[in-house]
């Protein structure tokens, strides 16, 4: 990190915890399970039948990152992360590039896929980063009111 200053100041915020991420998950959660619905919604009439398939599950899967990388470029959050008080931020506390975006959305599977290991790791460390956020160069804030 090139100065932890920066990030620990009350324009950056603090990095946030566990609690704070879960929270905004959640959230967010519900928005996208609507998308998703919708999504269903207009996928059945056109295909005649239930929705199933790769071409189905790819669009959801497409809708989802699209949400993410849409919320966090235009406002470094999404509308969970609003409620939650936490911003999305490169190491500086700046606004995260399309390339941040992009590396986290590659990388937060295997944060995933390694039994859950690569989010564990924010525990490690003062920046509580997990691997997306360290392979990225981003931080989870928490934003004081």
């Amino acid at each position: 990190m090139s100065n932890p200053e920066e990030i620990h100041s009350p324009e950056a915020g603090f990095p946030a915890g566990i609690g704070r991420r879960l929270g905004a998950l959640m959230y967010d959660s519900l928005l996208i399970l609507a998308l998703w619905f919708l999504t269903g919604f207009i996928w059945v009439p056109l295909s005649g039948d239930v929705v199933t398939g790769f071409a189905f599950q790819l669009t959801l899967l497409v809708e989802t990152v699209g949400f993410y990388a849409y919320c966090w470029h235009k406002n470094g959050e999404t509308l969970g992360m609003r409620a939650w008080h936490i911003r999305l931020v490169d190491e500086s506390g700046n606004s995260v590039s399309v390339k941040q975006i992009a590396l986290r959305a590659m990388v937060a599977p295997f944060s995933l896929a390694c039994a859950g290991l690569g989010y564990l790791w924010l525990f490690i460390g003062d920046d509580k980063q997990t691997w997306h956020d360290k392979a990225s160069k981003t931080l989870v804030v928490h934003l004081p009111r």
